[in-house]
């Protein structure tokens, strides 16, 4: 791991059994999260990132697997590296690290939170769990929290339970349990999904400013590339398990190699198509079943760049077209290496 770097994923696959057949859903991810940067992972429903940011703290159903691959985690002001794949799914040691150094803010904050016992209980359970501290110090820290992320009159919220919560309130609070222990890592699996524009901007800007006040490091996870350019410093696209584009958030957007992300960023409505009555273009075809994977690289029959009897019989290497930019295709125009500014000048 370099010395800037505080979670690396290398070579991680996970496989789904059923009736003793095994069926891939991550194959060979690999990325690098560096101190106080947003990473996230994009990409259409099935495609693996939420099973990818699940496994970091060892949250897989029973039916899925770790088979190989490491999940390497330097906590801050530490030179040890824990490699979490290595730890017991419910030993001391991956407690230590879940919830504690490591974070998560879940999709359906309803479904998080139990309906039977206060936001304050819930989220002051956990401070009191990894800080060790008495049930006093834990609430008045919780409402510290609480106010932090915006909650009006925290006080009163401690005591409230979740259905008096709105959905915006409910997933401030989610993200207030999150970071009650002042967390080196926050996962926020689709954060903003279910809220409307409004309080979608409201939570990018509280994350944007704990960020900044905290300095921890986020994995973001979402389809929406839109959110993607307020928030990330670096993306990495996933298609059916696989990472196949991954750079600076600036230089892909800028300048996309892979035909899945080129047609993910023409799938996105903007100002400017409305105005010249351009129409959106739709990704063809539709995300093949886990249980029916194409051979190959398995985008290729969504592909326009498709190469026959290349595509369909291999998977394709990552190749490296600049220092930080990187994609997973055969096609020539995808893989060119990036022209240097010295380059372009002559």
């Amino acid at each position: 791991m370099n010395d800037d770097t505080i979670l690396e994923v290398k070579d991680l696959h996970i496989k789904l059994k059923s009736d003793g057949v095994e069926f891939p859903i991550v194959e060979g991810v690999s990325f690098e999260l560096k101190a106080g940067k947003v990473l996230a992972l994009v990409g259409e429903s099935g495609c693996g990132k939420s099973v990818t940011s699940a496994s970091i703290l060892r949250l897989l159903p029973r039916e899925l697997d770790i088979t190989s691959g490491q999940i390497q985690f330097r906590p801050p002001g530490s030179d040890k590296v824990v490699n979490i794949v290595d730890l017991p799914k419910e030993g001391k040691g991956i407690r230590h690290v879940r919830g504690n150094q490591i974070a998560m803010i879940f999709q359906e904050p309803m479904s998080s939170f139990s309906p039977l016992h206060t936001i304050g209980n819930q989220v002051s359970e956990v401070v009191r769990l990894h800080l060790k501290v008495s049930k006093k110090e834990a609430r008045a820290r919780t409402v510290k929290m609480l106010d932090k992320v915006g909650i009006s009159d925290p006080d009163r919220a401690f005591d409230q339970y979740p259905y008096e919560f709105s959905g915006g309130m409910r997933q401030r609070a989610m993200i207030a349990k999150a970071l009650s222990c002042n967390p080196s890592v926050l996962i926020a699996d689709e954060p903003t999904t279910a809220l409307d524009v409004t309080i979608q901007a409201q939570v990018l800007d509280l994350m944007r400013e704990l960020r900044r006040e905290m300095g921890m490091a986020i994995v973001f996870i979402t389809h929406d590339l839109g959110v993607v350019a307020q928030i990330a410093d670096d993306v990495a696209i996933m298609y059916m398990g696989r990472i196949v584009e991954q750079g600076p958030v600036r230089e892909i957007f800028a300048n996309p190699r892979h035909p899945y992300t080129v047609n993910l960023l023409r799938a996105v409505p903007r100002l400017g198509n409305l105005r010249d009555r351009q129409k959106l273009t739709p990704i063809q075809g539709s995300v093949p079943s886990l249980f029916d994977r194409p051979t190959g690289c398995t985008f290729h029959p969504r592909c326009s760049a498709y190469i026959k009897g290349t595509c369909e019989a291999s998977v394709p290497p990552m190749v490296n077209i600049s220092e930080h930019h990187s994609v997973r295709c055969f096609s020539p125009e995808a893989t060119a290496p990036v022209a240097t500014a010295s380059e372009v000048a002559t």
